[in-house]
């Protein structure tokens, strides 16, 4: 079983049922407002029994799931809610007596590493809440900004890098105060990916093991290069004609 959090468009969901058809495997999907264009009917139609949707938030719905084998995490950037879920997987695998999933995280760097990010504030307790704005984050600047930055339109927390905020700090957190020992590997670029995997896990399966040691070779990194090099300039060629346009 494959579980991922936090659908948007469905992009990753789609490959992930590509797997699923190809292996067998179940994929569970959460999220509790996907984007319009996520076609739920149309997947279930196409997979059947091997897809199944979560209209609900993470947190309602990973307690109840048994026997995960993976999980992706991409869905509410805080760190309240990625250290619940990462709470939640491990509690559900110690019931039923096996090992916590393989578990990947996105948004582990900038902006949201050491920030919290809010779609809905009202749902994060007072107590884990930081002090909150929809304003813009700037690269290697704490205070939001009124003008520019990114994620304008959402609640982000007003400084960075304190206790408790954000989702590389609710990883650590959570691998501090776990009994589980775990290997935790980390991916630049893109926004930053982790790779959280028990030591058992790790020990019984050699193909992940040569999956991380791939992730530090040059031939992989100089690859990785390579990608962000190509969105990097994909991402110019389409924002140069909307600065010729607001120059004229």
């Amino acid at each position: 079983m494959i579980v991922e959090v936090g659908v948007a468009r469905g992009e990753t969901t789609v490959k992930l049922l590509e797997l699923s058809a190809r292996t067998g495997c179940t994929v569970h999907a959460i999220d509790p407002a996907p984007q319009p264009s996520f076609e739920v009917d149309f997947l279930q139609q196409q997979h059947g029994d091997r897809f199944v949707f979560h209209k609900k938030p993470s947190l309602e719905v990973l307690p109840r799931l048994e026997g995960v084998d993976a999980a992706l995490l991409d869905g509410d950037h805080n760190w309240f809610t990625v250290y619940r879920e990462l709470q939640a997987l491990e509690a559900q695998a110690e019931a039923s007596g096996g090992e916590p999933p393989l578990t990947v995280l996105h948004d582990i760097g900038w902006p949201y590493g050491r920030r919290d990010g809010y779609y809905d504030p009202g749902a994060i307790p007072p107590e884990y809440r930081q002090p909150h704005r929809k304003a813009g984050i700037v690269r290697h600047r704490s205070e939001l900004a009124d003008n520019g930055g990114v994620n304008r339109n959402l609640d982000n927390a007003i400084a960075e890098g304190t206790p408790r905020n954000g989702v590389r700090t609710a990883v650590e957190d959570f691998l501090a105060t776990s009994e589980h020992p775990y290997e935790f590997r980390s991916v630049a670029g893109f926004h930053g990916l982790g790779i959280l995997v028990s030591h058992q896990r790790l020990e019984e399966s050699g193909d992940l093991q040569r999956l991380l040691e791939e992730l530090a070779s040059p031939a992989w990194l100089n690859a990785h290069c390579e990608r962000l090099e190509e969105a990097r300039l994909e991402l110019l060629a389409r924002l140069t004609p909307l600065l010729r346009k607001a120059r004229s």
